[in-house]
């Protein structure tokens, strides 16, 4: 069941046994989808590192303590990636934190889509209204004049975001990522080839995560 507003989310217990423990969002995510592809109903990671570890304060706790009961067991949503390739074929990804579409390599310099399901990327807290078990995505979309990068990038890394007439921000179950052409499509901060078209998904409470 999604988090509501003031509820606790969490609760102590140990890693399952045979549950993978991964060091980064995107190890975790691929070790998800194995599960979820043999037919696990509720996959389950043990995490250590990454931007949704840091989203869960951070713990530094290792495998034997994820193992043995010391952590928190957290239910998470999933994103799912639907990628129709040029071709007409489907892919299908999972990402346990963020979905970003970006021009060139400059955060924020040229059209940037982002899909955040926990609240950092990288060094950037991108996602500060995002919860990853409320059954929505927080998107931010657009454009920003050269003008602004510098100090837009400079209040992504607190999360001091301003709403800015060229940025369209909004929190859904389903989003569908126009204008892909000469695009980089980043899944947990992994690149991989960007489709012709891009629908994200929330699967609630699709994944354990314990930290």
């Amino acid at each position: 069941m999604t988090i509501r507003r003031g509820e606790d989310w969490g609760e102590a217990g140990p890693l399952a046994a045979g549950a993978p423990v991964c060091a980064d969002d995107r190890s975790a995510a691929a070790a998800l989808a194995a599960q979820r592809d043999a037919g696990v109903p509720v996959p389950e990671v043990g995490l250590t590192g990454g931007d949704l570890h840091r989203c869960l304060g951070g713990p530094r706790r290792g495998e034997t303590e994820l193992r043995t009961g010391m952590g928190t067991r957290y239910p998470v949503d999933l994103l799912a990636l639907e990628c129709t390739d040029p071709d007409g074929s489907v892919r299908h990804l999972l990402a346990l934190n963020s979905v970003v579409v970006g021009t060139g390599r400059t955060f924020w310099r040229g059209r940037w889509t982002v899909l955040m399901n926990g609240t950092f990327w990288n060094d950037w807290d991108l996602g500060p209204r995002a919860h990853p078990n409320d059954g929505r995505v927080d998107v931010t979309d657009g454009t920003l004049p050269r003008r602004v990068v510098r100090e837009a990038r400079r209040r992504a890394a607190t999360g001091t975001h301003l709403p800015h007439p060229d940025l369209v921000e909004s929190r859904t179950a389903e989003h569908v990522v126009d204008g892909l052409a000469g695009r980089r499509l980043l899944v947990d901060g992994a690149e991989v080839p960007t489709p012709a078209a891009l629908v994200v998904r929330v699967l609630p409470d699709a994944a354990v995560v314990v930290a």
